[in-house]
């Protein structure tokens, strides 16, 4: 294809009267046929490019720019989601932690309750034990070991 520096820079040989006809001829023919073609190619694309200009088609780097932006709001609302489950997981770790606590407080509880009420059933069985039918003291009444301990 001719391109516009090779038209500037030709250069035709001199005869006695002028240029030679013939290479100029030559050379104009084939200037007009690439601007034919030219002219052509236009002619394919402009209803193209009009029809291009009418469904608002994008440009490659538009549509490169809108992929980036919605690329950067899904892993924006990705981590705002992930921030989000971990600050719910956190509050739920901790308040199974004040759980386990009270859990753990109230089994304390029930174990000194329990506790107690061994040693008053202990000292009940002690107490009976040292007590005879008629309510009055029993000679034989011996702890159990268990009890010393």
């Amino acid at each position: 294809m001719i391109k516009k520096q090779d038209i500037l820079e030709r250069k035709f040989n001199k005869v006695f009267r002028g240029y030679d006809t013939v290479e100029v001829r030559y050379f104009l023919e084939m200037l007009a046929e690439e601007f034919g073609k030219l002219e052509s190619r236009i002619k394919e694309l402009e209803p193209i490019e009009k029809q291009l200009n009418q469904m608002n088609v994008k440009s490659p780097e538009n549509i490169i720019k809108d992929a980036d932006e919605r690329a950067r709001k899904i892993v924006y609302d990705a981590e705002k989601l992930a921030s989000d489950v971990l600050d719910a997981t956190k509050q739920k770790k901790e308040s199974e932690k004040e759980e386990i606590v009270k859990l753990q407080h109230h089994k304390n509880r029930l174990i000194q309750t329990l506790n107690d009420a061994i040693r008053k059933q202990a000292d009940l069985l002690s107490f009976l034990k040292g007590v005879t039918e008629d309510g009055s003291p029993n000679p034989d009444n011996e702890e159990l070991d268990w009890q010393k301990k």
